[in-house]
């Protein structure tokens, strides 16, 4: 992290030393001797501490740590002395002229006594610098740290003999890989096998397992660690001798000899824990990777972008951290020693459930299970013990930690300050790539190289980490790429033990009276940290999240009085109505994102953040109106405004037609309502990828529609209109001329769909929403011919038949991958006919009541979701075996009641609850009301009163209510289906009983 900010202040300091070369400037030759001296010395310790972090990883030396501790805080200041007493100085590309900033300069200096303050300061500086390098000398730190020669045992170095006898979870794994090992069918088999994932998940253990079941199968077989430093010629020589190369050919021609060997065998060799391509290019060319016979490589790695490198993608296997199921079983078949066998008087209640605690912690990884199982081995088995342990977890340097730490030590150094950054998010956070990405560029992370933007340098980065399998993907968009992530709770621990070693963050709870840079807030209360301001006066970023908390102006001045603040996020309940004027004060400020209700206005000071690259505000909705300065603030990137509520609309400010100087020439983000916008604005902005408005008007509609995009890179158009507006898209709308334009979302009404030369040739995705169509979609929509994503939701469709022709023709859906139904209330029948969506691998269907039956050809891709607020989708086979127990259930109960027969009643009652908790596991919801009704029978059955016969009441439309007095279950068509069928079988048994009488 320290060089990252002594690189920004060796930058700042060159460009500020060659503008007072300049004539105009002799005057102020003597501040250019501080300032070059500040340059060469800024270089001289990044030099020194690039090398010395990573040997501190090795040695741990306490002096050296100290040393790289204080070099880092001074590195800070030197950076807040910079921009106290210089403007930011950014590439001479980007101003418009050189002169202008020299005479902004020669003002700031003209002034002696701000001249005067700056020499004392660098004075300073040049004193610490000297003491220092004095108690470096004094005390004899060096970076050297201790023995890092090649004799030094590696207690992670592995050996194929030593067998592991508690493997848990790992049975589908072997079977799946010695399939491909050794299958006779070119499909199934694999030449190289790329065992990838976290640290600790297993990846030795199962390559283990499944090298010793499979090397009696090959001619000869090897296994060698290589570990983060290898020696290649000691690797070579171990493979040759465990595959049985003569001694004589070894010693000279190592590699040659031993390809021409391996080349006539068939053998098995695992290369385990190789870290990066350049060590597997080297073994390669003695180990041939397609030899005469069928032979095997197995390859165990962290980074995903090794084990492609070898084997290509479909090697991959990928661990991912075991299930609580796996979990508990290996942990308590590791710490519970059978009572009998033992003295102790053992609590197993209390100490299971402080093992469940424990696991939370271990996140299912394995390595971590074990060690903490280890550990209570050696304690006693009482709640005491366990307890204290449990404390303990993820303090101090434990094995697990080290072993995790060895990932982020192989980062390189502009990698290791983006992956600590993960750690100031909330634990189980899911994190937005896009918003990560922009607090990377606020903080001086990520810079553009070249014609690559910011932001996609940030994605390169994301992606970079999430190879090394330091990162989960969480969502992807709908071209792949990542829109959230979440990062593991034992990484994350890792994330905030380096950062507070390093100083780079603090939570709040951990504040200390070293200078603190950041502080992240995670569910405190934020006054916690306005009363620790007189701690935190070098604050460069404050992070506020999940805050259900009010904040006050006075409060947001206290806030915002930290001059150095770059980054300012704030997540509370409720905002004062007006935002501080004193926001203009923050002259570094480049990210600033406040989320919580109440805020209305901005002031207009926020003109006086010229490093502004964010806006955001995503859930103000009674912000009315945006002062008109935002539109030539030229640093800005991203402006994001919330959704306005229907009381934002009482006030509009209509400065927007008055004549406003528009300049944002860097402006990728735009999400804002229409009355903030004067539709001919829209062409100011030719950088454009992303472009949300909120009820949108004729008149943006006619410039987005005109014969030349607003921009040539729009990539994502979302727009949103009232209902008032159904004739909107009838004449103007034509976005054709878009080739970037991939996805496209229309929430509003319409009398009917734009025809296909009038949309996005380049179309991918396509959202409409609201849009009460009465013609049937399909029949335009499945010209386009490169969508795969298609979504139909709320209401966008008022028809109850939906159907999509089939044929060769080239317009029926060609490309086709994934098809969403949402909330079409009216949607009784989907017809698709032979040859249609001949792709699609995915249909998704949301509460679509009326739905009861999908094309059987697409009932295995088919998931369903019923109306309610989870995630949870289930596969429709498994929708119909549930639909089918809760019908069943609930019809048992009907027939019981309109017996009168409460003793059979009574009986059958537990045996329903048992079934439903057995048959229904994939449906929290639907076990919940069956099970809530059989509630309420056996609530009447106590108070010995009949109540109301229950009954189905189905309705001309499909819907069905099952229930009577309190148990009223809504239920879907196709239960509809399966109950008829169950009342049938029903009035045949009522109807033998009437008979036997």
């Amino acid at each position: 992290m320290a060089e990252i900010v002594l690189s920004a202040v060796i930058q700042k300091a060159a460009d500020i030393a060659a503008n007072l070369i300049s004539e105009e400037c002799t005057r102020l030759n003597w501040l250019q001797k501080d300032i070059s001296w500040i340059e060469t010395e800024m270089r001289r310790i990044q030099a020194f501490l690039k090398d010395a972090d990573a040997k501190q990883d090795e040695s741990e030396s306490e002096g050296l740590a100290n040393f790289v501790n204080d070099m880092r805080d001074l590195a800070y200041d030197v950076g807040d002395i910079m921009d106290t007493y210089f403007p930011k100085v950014v590439s001479q590309r980007r101003r418009k002229g050189f002169f202008g900033w020299l005479k902004f300069a020669a003002c700031i200096f003209s002034d002696w006594y701000v001249a005067h303050n700056f020499s004392v300061e660098i004075e300073q500086i040049r004193e610490r610098v000297k003491d220092i390098n004095e108690a470096r000398t004094t005390y004899g730190i060096t970076e050297n740290g201790g023995n890092t020669g090649s004799d030094t045992w590696n207690a992670r170095r592995s050996y194929p003999h030593v067998e592991e006898p508690n493997v848990v979870g790992f049975e589908e794994h072997i079977d799946k890989l010695k399939a491909k090992l050794l299958g006779r069918d070119s499909h199934v088999q694999q030449n190289v096998i790329s065992i990838v994932g976290m640290p600790g998940l297993g990846k030795t253990t199962l390559a283990k397992k499944i090298y010793n079941s499979v090397r009696h199968e090959f001619e000869c077989s090897a296994w060698v660690f290589v570990s983060q430093k290898p020696s290649i010629q000691e690797l070579l020589q171990d493979i040759a001798g465990q595959v049985g190369l003569e001694k004589e050919k070894r010693e000279e021609q190592l590699e040659a000899n031993l390809f021409n060997f391996l080349m006539q065998k068939r053998y098995v060799i695992v290369i385990d824990d190789i870290w990066d391509t350049p060590t597997w290019d080297a073994l390669s060319n003695g180990i041939p990777k397609n030899s005469e016979n069928p032979s095997r490589i197995i390859i165990t790695s962290r980074k995903t972008d090794v084990g492609i490198h070898i084997g290509g993608q479909s090697s991959l296997h990928t661990l991912q951290p075991m299930d609580s199921e796996n979990s508990k079983k290996l942990f308590f078949k590791l710490v519970m020693v059978p009572q009998e066998n033992t003295n102790e008087t053992i609590d197993r209640f209390q100490l299971e459930e402080l093992g469940e605690k424990m696991l939370h912690k271990c996140g299912g990884v394995p390595l971590a299970i074990v060690l903490t199982a280890g550990l209570l081995l050696l304690k006693e088995k009482t709640k005491q013990a366990w307890e204290g342990v449990l404390a303990r977890m993820g303090k101090g340097q434990d094995e697990c930690s080290k072993i995790l730490a060895l990932s982020y030590k192989d980062l390189p150094t502009d990698l290791k300050p983006c992956f600590l950054y993960f750690g100031v998010f909330p634990e189980d956070y899911e994190i937005s790539a896009v918003e990560l990405i922009n607090l990377w560029a606020a903080e001086g992370f990520i810079q553009g190289r070249g014609e690559q933007e910011v932001e996609e340098v940030g994605e390169d980065y994301l992606n970079n980490l999430i190879a090394r399998n330091l990162i989960q993907v969480a969502r992807k968009k709908f071209d792949g790429r990542i829109k959230s992530c979440r990062i593991h709770d034992l990484l994350h621990e890792l994330c905030i033990k380096v950062a507070e070693k390093r100083n780079f963050f603090n939570t709040l709870q951990n504040v200390t009276s070293n200078p603190v840079r950041r502080v992240t807030v995670h569910r405190s209360k934020i006054r916690e940290h306005i009363a620790l301001r007189f701690r935190t006066p070098k604050l460069h970023a404050l992070l506020c999240f999940n805050n259900d908390d009010s904040i006050c102006r006075k409060d947001l001045k206290s806030i915002i009085g930290v001059r150095f603040l770059r980054v300012l996020r704030i997540e509370v309940r409720l905002f004062p109505s007006s935002f501080p004027s004193e926001i203009g004060n923050l002259s570094d400020l480049s990210y600033l994102r406040l989320r919580g209700k109440g805020l209305e206005k901005l002031p207009r000071t926020i003109s006086k953040l010229k490093y502004l690259l964010t806006l955001d505000f995503p859930f103000c909705r009674v912000l009315k109106f945006l002062p008109d300065v935002i539109w030539k603030m030229k640093q800005l990137r991203h402006i994001c405004l919330g959704r306005l509520s229907c009381f934002g609309r009482v006030e509009q400010k209509m400065d927007r037609w008055y004549p406003i100087e528009i300049s944002l020439p860097n402006l990728q983000t735009l999400i804002v309502r229409s009355y903030d916008l004067n539709p001919i604005w829209l062409h100011k902005f030719t950088s454009l990828r992303k472009l949300h408005i909120w009820d949108s008007t004729e008149g943006i509609m006619k410039e987005l529609s005109g014969p030349m995009p607003v921009s040539e890179k729009l990539e994502k158009l979302q727009l949103q209109w009232f209902s008032s507006r159904a004739d909107l898209f009838d004449q103007t709308f034509n976005l054709f001329g878009y080739r970037n334009l991939s996805k496209l979302h229309l929430e509003g009404p319409m009398n009917k769909l734009p025809s296909p030369d009038k949309l996005p040739p380049n179309l991918t995705k396509l959202t409409l929403e609201e849009n009460y169509l009465e013609d049937e979609p399909m029949e335009t929509l499945k010209k386009l011919p490169k969508l795969k994503i298609l979504i139909l939701g709320l209401n966008s469709y008022k028809g109850t038949r939906m159907v999509c022709s089939g044929g060769l023709a080239d317009h029926n859906f060609i490309q086709l991958e994934e098809l969403v139904f949402d909330s079409l209330f009216w949607l009784e029948e989907l017809i698709v006919e032979e040859g249609g969506m001949p792709r699609l691998n995915k249909l998704r269907i949301r509460y679509c009541p009326m739905l009861a039956m999908v094309p059987e050809r697409f009932r295995s891709i088919t998931t369903w979701k019923k109306a309610d607020w989870t995630r949870q989708e289930i596969p429709w086979n498994d929708h119909v075996r549930i639909a089918s127990s809760v019908v069943a259930a609930i019809a048992t109960v009907h027939y019981c009641c309109r017996r009168s027969l409460l003793q059979p009643l009574s009986n059958h009652i537990g045996l329903l609850y048992r079934d439903i908790n057995e048959d229904i596991d994939s449906s929290g919801s639907n076990r919940r009301r069956a099970s809530n009704f059989i509630y309420n029978w056996r609530a009447y059955n106590r108070r010995r009163s009949l109540p109301s016969s229950p009954h189905i009441i189905t309705s001309t439309k499909g819907s069905c209510i099952v229930g009577g007095g309190y148990g009223g279950v809504v239920v879907t068509p196709l239960m509809v289906v399966v109950g008829r069928e169950v009342e049938r079988e029903i009035s045949e048994i009522e109807e033998r009983l009437r008979r036997q009488r």
